[in-house]
């Protein structure tokens, strides 16, 4: 059977779709979710890795289960241009690797428009640390720093497309 690039798109966004749902299921559970073979299932998935539509694969982690806390951290930048240096090693490092010595675990970075130009996402054992990461922020790039806005997360109710927290929670946090 050959498909066109209309059908073969909508088998790529329905694999996709039911590996961001769980991606521990096997080829042929994702198969006959998207009505087509484990053997094309595979292929997708292989061209899909090799051209970095698909970057890798994690748990997703409980913080309610956990004996950390989770944190969103807001960065306005100023006018000024960021030094060249900086900017090609922003996305190859990680927190650790930029700000050595910082107790947290980094999410997820994300340039945005706004009132704010960065923002991360990050766990640590308590706001002590998570103030220590802020401070660091704050000093490695002064310079490039006009604001930092460090929110604590009450309770997560959804993360990465899975439910964590049970309705009733919900109510007495609302």
């Amino acid at each position: 059977m050959i498909i066109n690039n209309a059908q073969k798109s909508n088998i790529e966004e329905r694999i996709l779709n039911e590996l961001q749902k769980n991606c521990r299921l096997n080829l042929d559970e994702i198969g006959k979710k998207c009505g087509c073979s484990r053997y094309k299932v595979g292929r997708f998935i292989k061209k899909l890795e090799e051209n970095n539509t698909i970057l890798g694969y994690s748990a997703i982690i409980n913080p309610d289960k956990t004996n950390h806390k989770h944190f969103i951290l807001l960065i306005r930048r100023t006018t000024l241009p960021i030094d060249e240096e900086i900017l090609k090693k922003l996305p190859l490092i990680s927190g650790t690797d930029l700000i050595p010595g910082i107790k947290i675990n980094l999410e997820d970075t994300f340039y945005v428009n706004g009132d704010f130009d960065w923002v991360t996402t990050f766990t640590a054992a308590d706001i002590s640390y998570a103030k220590d990461f802020c401070n660091k922020i704050l000093k490695f790039f002064s310079k490039y720093v006009e604001r930092l806005d460090l929110l604590e997360t009450i309770g997560p109710i959804r993360k990465n497309g899975f439910r964590i927290t049970e309705s009733d929670r919900v109510t007495r946090i609302l």
